[in-house]
């Protein structure tokens, strides 16, 4: 990956307000965190949105306060995820009791995938966690069916939206499906401050166990469960600098993508597309794939890609990594470095 590119507008308002943080030595828990809490509650039109200092701390929380108040200790997740989900599980001391298949065509689980995993379950019903996360910078296209069928089930329903700020579905945002979501700032994410997160759902309860526990709870001192997992203000007025512009970001991805677009229909290249069936993504990856072998082997000459989103499975769908691969699409990507990357493929097929 290249170097990352803020926009210019993110600096500049970063600067701007910067030393207003130093001058009054409110480095910690001061407006910027709740001026970035009331931004994003007013984009994903969500009642509670919480800072925290990563979206994985975020999900341990999460799941440490679904343990404690509501007596859930299992959880499934899907089997193409970044490796770190699997250890978040563990940290929160639960039991990991399957990975839900996941599709070629979206590398996330179908309902039909999910419901399997649920049907074949020996656990209490009511024990059970499950955690799905967005892939590529799009919501799962079933998230509206998984949603509704966890809610009659009494399954706890969590969104790890790492890859899908400002990504939507029906006009809903992603995170916002569930019981509750979180999404990710770091560095390489499709919206990009270095590090963060930010926690939301519409659910008070959930809520308001979030904004104690992430400070120790050591202002009501009720929770027998928290931990120091605040956002500092320098970093919180970072986010709010990029997440201001996350439309412009958004916009250049996609004319990026429109020349990928253009190429991969032209020689009949499979891609997910972010942009049907009402699915609105953020590319945070632009994926190709082949159904039939492996990418390698379609696209024998392509060398300039960035990371699959994974190259290994943790459960059943074993032939996900070695059938897709990611093609270079970060913010204000330069025009040869694109430009390489379709000229690999042409060349690779003949073209």
């Amino acid at each position: 990956m290249g170097a990352i590119k803020l926009p210019k507008s993110s600096v500049d308002f970063f600067k701007k307000n910067q030393n207003k943080i130093f001058e009054t030595g409110n480095l910690a828990e001061g407006p910027w965190n709740e001026q970035l809490s009331e931004k994003i509650k007013t984009i994903c039109n969500v009642k509670n949105a919480i800072c925290v200092n990563s979206n994985g701390s975020g999900l341990v929380a999460l799941l440490l306060i679904y343990k404690e108040y509501y007596g859930r200790t299992n959880v499934m997740i899907q089997s193409n995820t970044m490796y770190g989900v699997k250890t978040i599980t563990k940290t929160a001391g639960y039991n990991l009791v399957d990975y839900i298949d996941c599709n070629l065509e979206t590398l996330m689980p179908s309902f039909e995938s999910l419901k399997k995993s649920v049907d074949n379950y020996k656990g209490e019903i009511n024990k059970l966690v499950i955690l799905l996360s967005d892939i590529g910078g799009i919501i799962n296209p079933d998230i509206q069916k998984i949603a509704k069928f966890c809610k009659e089930k009494n399954i706890i329903l969590l969104e790890d939206s790492a890859h899908s700020f400002g990504s939507s579905l029906k006009k809903e945002f992603s995170g916002t499906f569930g019981n509750a979501g979180v999404y990710s700032y770091y560095s390489t994410k499709a919206i990009f401050a270095g590090e963060g997160g930010v926690v939301v759902t519409n659910d008070d309860d959930i809520g308001n166990f979030m904004k104690d526990f992430i400070a120790y709870d050591r202002f009501k001192q009720k929770m027998p469960i928290g931990c120091n997992i605040r956002l500092s203000e320098l970093q919180a007025l970072m986010i709010y600098s990029v997440v201001q512009e996350y439309k412009e970001i958004i916009k250049n991805k996609s004319k990026i993508a429109e020349k990928y677009i253009k190429t991969c229909n032209s020689l009949k290249i499979n891609y997910i597309s972010q942009n049907e069936n009402s699915n609105f993504g953020n590319y945070y990856k632009f994926t190709i794939f082949s159904p039939d072998k492996k990418i390698s082997n379609l696209l024998p000459k392509i060398k300039t890609t960035t990371s699959k989103v994974y190259d290994y499975s943790l459960g059943n769908s074993k032939e996900i990594p070695s059938k897709h691969l990611c093609l270079p699409i970060w913010y204000m990507l330069e025009d040869d470095i694109s430009n390489k990357a379709i000229k690999e493929i042409e060349e690779s097929l003949g073209v």
